[in-house]
């Protein structure tokens, strides 16, 4: 098998795990916690390495908790990440065709993954398919312009800095003109403009019930 399966894509996906990923640690752990589910099915759509999934799990046998992801290099870094824990699955699989039948997951997350959606709306009706009724989706992106506060981030000798940061939410991220068009394609997508924007953390997230 090839190092890098994907080319550039498995690239990036080695850098995000042994940079980003690790600095998000204690964010992953707070977005967790603050859902708070410990029973059921939960679904991270672009789980990337994995990370919020096995936050999720840890602790809390009778929650199985899905990964999905298109990147097979995210995918096997996610299953060397998670160190054979029972209670997470992950599978490649794209947001806009989710293999599960309705009403499956009781939450459905996706952290900073739909800056990458260039067709959000099949994706989102595809979380709301596979949500059970009452369930919700909660939709996070970094925000550039806002506070970052400290024990949210895990820093090795002061870095990544503030300034680090910004740059890169900037560059892959979502400025609020895109943040905008989200949340409207949000309302018009089957959940409806009855949606909470707030802020957690460093980030900005949509919390969308079915």
């Amino acid at each position: 098998m090839a190092l890098f399966p994907e080319g550039r894509r498995s690239l990036i996906a080695y850098a995000y795990n042994a940079g980003p990923a690790v600095a998000y640690q204690p964010a992953y752990r707070y977005i967790a916690a603050d859902i708070g589910v410990e029973a059921g099915a939960w679904l991270d759509v672009g789980c990337g390495p994995g990370w919020l999934c096995i936050r999720a799990a840890a602790g809390h046998p009778e929650l199985d908790v899905v990964g999905i992801d298109t990147s097979e290099t995210m995918l096997a870094l996610a299953e060397a990440n998670k160190r054979g824990r029972l209670n997470v699955t992950l599978r490649k699989m794209d947001g806009a065709q989710i293999i599960y039948p309705a009403g499956t997951f009781n939450v459905v997350t996706s952290v900073q993954s739909a800056h990458h959606w260039t067709a959000p709306g099949p994706i989102l009706a595809e979380i709301h398919r596979v949500l059970a009724p009452g369930g919700k989706f909660y939709l996070y992106e970094a925000d550039p312009d806002g506070e970052i506060p400290p024990e949210w981030l895990h820093r090795r000798a002061a870095w990544p800095p503030d300034v680090v940061l910004r740059r890169r939410w900037r560059r892959d991220g979502m400025d609020q003109t895109r943040w905008d068009a989200l949340r409207a394609e949000v309302a018009s997508s089957p959940f409806g403009a009855d949606v909470a924007d707030e802020r957690h953390g460093f980030y900005r997230r949509l919390v969308c019930t079915r």
